[in-house]
């Protein structure tokens, strides 16, 4: 989830560019380095660790307060957690904006700018719901954790400490494996947003049809949502062909066909053209 547990491509990977004195983490000593920690509370990447934290923090909290019902604080830390998603991905965004030429094509294309676009629709629109924030939580975690090894662990001397291993060991073990499940969960969310449109839910229009252009852009950018949409087609041919039904199977077939068509039109990237490995 980021450059210490290299990834398939996804908005995860990412983190913000960092001077020399930081980059290669900070470091070792038997106590708490204050001109270290000074230095490094002051750095970009420290806003985007904390952007992060928020996120993990607000996420969990809106999970509390959004099971127990009537709850007044859920909107509070829903604002909160998206917040977090902005600051950190918005840093990132701006990162890519002023240290590289790109053209708006190539700004679109990026992982990092299609996460703050989706935070910041949340945010604006607020439709309060849970499963599409889940997949920043997954983000995250492997953010904070990695961030926590790499730089506020020596500061505070415990770089060769049993936890740093774990850590080292939990993200290399399960960082492929989150990206995984953070694409299923964002499929289940899109499913969600749906079920909310048809039951005429408030503020569920805007989110839903945001939300469909951001999964189209992550199937043509992800492998892993496109498998998993492939895995989906297969198992709803399954049950068509269980129905046996022909006017079932018709409406199936014409379905499949429109959602083919939208496919042909990309987005952000010709998947098609990509070398396989």
């Amino acid at each position: 989830m980021s450059n210490q547990a290299k990834s398939a491509p996804n908005a995860a990977t990412s983190k913000p560019a960092t001077s020399a004195s930081t980059t290669a983490g900070a470091p070792k000593s038997k106590g708490v380095n204050t001109s270290q920690l000074v230095e490094t509370i002051q750095t970009l990447q420290f806003a985007w660790f904390v952007g992060h934290v928020l996120t993990l923090w607000g996420i969990f909290l809106f999970t509390l307060t959004f099971i127990k019902s009537g709850s007044r604080f859920h909107r509070f830390w829903y604002q909160l957690a998206l917040f977090g998603i902005i600051e950190s991905f918005g840093i990132l965004l701006y990162q890519l904006i002023t240290k590289k030429a790109l053209k708006v094509n190539q700004i679109l294309k990026d992982d990092n700018t299609q996460y703050f676009l989706l935070g910041s629709v949340l945010l604006l629109i607020r439709p309060y719901v849970l499963i599409p924030l889940l997949p920043f939580a997954l983000f995250s975690l492997f953010h904070v954790l990695a961030y926590t090894k790499g730089y506020l662990l020596p500061i505070f001397g415990m770089a060769d400490r049993g936890i740093s291993k774990q850590i080292e060991n939990f993200i290399s073990k399960n960082n492929t494996k989150s990206i995984q499940v953070a694409s299923l969960l964002e499929i289940y969310s899109f499913l969600w947003l749906t079920v909310r449109v048809i039951l005429f839910r408030k503020r569920s229009l805007i989110p839903w049809a945001f939300y469909a252009v951001f999964l189209k852009m992550r199937y043509e950018k992800s492998i892993f949502t496109r498998n998993y949409f492939k895995s989906l087609e297969l198992q709803l041919d399954e049950a068509v062909n269980k129905i046996n039904n022909p006017a079932v199977k018709d409406v199936w077939i014409k379905a499949k066909g429109v959602i083919r068509n939208a496919g042909g039109i990309y987005l952000v990237n010709d998947y098609t053209k990509e070398k396989s490995t």
